[in-house]
């Protein structure tokens, strides 16, 4: 379905689970689309939204784009459904505009769930080295981190399974699932939302700090994440005022169907 939004875009969104259920927001991964959901054994008396953020599937690409602005597409789209209070879970890629919605509008939030999550390293000074200038450069140099997010995101308009497909062949992920529907129609518009991702989370500020997200939060991270994702979880908690971490020793970055369902459980009860 599609929401036509106050500046003229087009805002992608679907619904699945139990329309009469509590409703809770879903973020995909980077990259994905609205497709993307946790396993339908897990929705069970939830109603679930799914959104494409900009540049994915059926969502008009931004020149600009950040994670307070798709938070803000959040809030008009549940508005216009006519759902004030919600639940919101952002996985991955997805996981700090998740974090952003608490930080716009807690008082909508029954709770804000973050799986597989990294934080803002400019935040958590976890980036150091070489790769803390590469950074500064990114930032800093007019146009850069643009142009090296283009090229970087290129593969996703070429083959929009090519990392997924790697991903499942080293088999390191044990609930992760093949996504060709979900990751084909994230890229009907080429890389534009892969690059804008990685814009809006890597090159430019968060535009708020962790302290700033009052509603209840939970970190979930599969303890055998390869990336910073069980790390960052007590940094992230240290500087959240209302937040709980939950380490699951029988996963890597994607959560289980069980562990799905003890999300939305969480998110829904608040």
């Amino acid at each position: 379905m599609d929401l036509a939004l106050p500046d003229g875009r087009v805002l992608g969104w679907a619904e699945y689970g139990d329309p009469a259920g509590p409703p809770v927001v879903f973020l995909h991964g980077t990259p994905g689309s609205r497709i993307s959901r946790p396993d339908d054994t897990a929705l069970a008396g939830v109603r679930l939204i799914t959104v494409d953020r900009p540049g994915y599937g059926r969502s008009t690409p931004v020149r600009q784009p950040t994670l307070l602005g798709v938070a803000d597409d959040v809030g008009t789209v549940m508005s216009s459904l006519r759902i004030e209070r919600f639940g919101l879970i952002g996985f991955s890629g997805g996981a700090p505009y998740a974090v952003a919605c608490g930080a716009r509008f807690p008082h909508r939030l029954t709770g804000v769930v973050a799986a597989g999550f990294t934080g803002p390293y400019r935040e958590l000074r976890t980036v150091r080295g070489w790769q803390r200038f590469q950074a500064w450069a990114l930032r800093t140099v007019p146009g850069l981190g643009r142009r090296y997010v283009t090229r970087a995101a290129a593969w996703y308009a070429e083959d929009p399974l090519k990392q997924h497909r790697q991903l499942l062949a080293a088999g390191q992920d044990p609930w992760m699932r093949p996504h060709e529907e979900s990751n084909r129609e994230g890229a009907r518009q080429g890389a534009a939302g892969l690059a804008g991702d990685w814009l809006a989370t890597d090159i430019r500020p968060w535009g708020f700090g962790l302290r700033e997200v009052p509603c209840r939060v939970l970190i979930w991270a599969g303890r055998h994440d390869p990336g910073r994702a069980v790390p960052d979880a007590p940094l992230i908690a240290a500087r959240m005022p209302n937040v709980k971490i939950r380490i699951s020793e029988d996963a890597a970055h994607t959560p289980s169907p069980a562990h799905w369902q003890a999300m939305l459980t969480w998110v829904t009860s608040g």
